[in-house]
């Protein structure tokens, strides 16, 4: 029951345990580092397509206020707002039919159809003025 010199104490199964643990614990961390980065990603842009939603209607209430207001600077304002909003990247693919249901239901009621054609081309060059530089 003694002990002999020379003779291992330690089971053969828990050295080959001890041998594998060993090699695999760097690759096992390596996953935990990867895995937590990638929910990091994931976590960094749902917050940014958040960010730009609130943006965005930030935005639209900011226009849709300037628009009822009535003076015809702040409607000018409010419409050329909605029009570049509806072109920017700020804008998310989602919120694009809202955006334009809005600015056709309050925006063309104040000034008028013509103001609105080809809105949705967005390689379109709008030029607003009076005419009077040539």
């Amino acid at each position: 029951m003694y002990a002999r010199r020379g003779v291992s104490v330690i089971p053969t199964w828990i050295s080959v345990v001890g041998v594998v643990v060993t090699v695999l614990s760097p690759f096992l961390a390596l996953g935990g580092v990867a895995l937590g980065s990638y929910l990091t990603r994931k976590s960094d842009r749902e917050l940014d397509v958040w960010r730009h939603r609130e943006e965005t209607m930030r935005m639209v209430r900011w226009a849709v206020e300037q628009i009822l207001e009535g003076e015809e600077a702040a409607t000018d304002a409010g419409v050329v707002t909605l029009r570049s909003l509806m072109r920017s990247e700020l804008l998310q693919p989602e919120d694009y039919d809202l955006v334009a249901a809005l600015t056709a239901s309050v925006a063309i009621d104040r000034v008028g159809q013509a103001a609105y054609a080809d809105i949705a081309e967005a390689d379109t060059e709008v030029v607003e003025g009076d005419g009077a530089h040539g």
